[in-house]
């Protein structure tokens, strides 16, 4: 797993910043130089990215936080093969599609601490799209009590509406 996620500052020293050059370049620059690195050490590495900075309906757009410029075409560094853990749940019928599209193969991390049958509606934005290969109970507070119910709401079980 490649950590270029939730990149708040970037583009603004003289080695990352030429003019001609976006910040959505340098990214894509600096993740072909990662998997490079991580090709020498070991050729056969499935990686996954998280999504936020790939992604044209997140975190990959024009002046976010304090990145110098436009984040746009940062999805060009993450090869074809790498799998995508897609946190953008908030618009998942936008970003589902644009990663699909790219012939990636998406991981969907939901839960977030929130309510565990979020991740249907999810999976119902992803239904009919190639290479959305699973889900992933994702907790920011080390909080695996609704671990059962979300997997109970990935993968359709009924008993899941006594877990609510």
């Amino acid at each position: 797993m490649l950590s270029h996620d939730e990149i708040r500052v970037a583009n603004w020293t003289e080695d990352e910043y030429r003019p001609g050059r976006s910040a959505g370049a340098l990214l894509a620059e600096n993740v072909r130089r990662c998997v490079s690195v991580v090709g020498e050490i070991n050729p056969d590495a499935r990686l996954c990215f998280w999504s936020d900075m790939f992604d044209p309906h997140h975190n990959a757009v024009k002046d976010f936080y304090l990145v110098n410029g436009d984040l746009a075409g940062s999805w060009e560094g993450p090869p074809r093969d790498a799998i995508i853990v897609n946190w953008n749940s908030g618009k998942p019928r936008e970003s589902l599609p644009f990663f699909a599209g790219r012939r990636h193969h998406q991981v969907l991390a939901g839960y977030y601490d929130g309510r565990a049958d979020s991740i249907r509606g999810w999976l119902e934005a992803g239904k009919g799209l190639p290479g959305i290969d699973g889900a992933m109970y994702t907790t920011w507070q080390h909080n695996f009590d609704r671990l059962e119910a979300f997997a109970e709401y990935a993968w359709g079980d009924k008993s899941a509406e006594a877990n609510k």
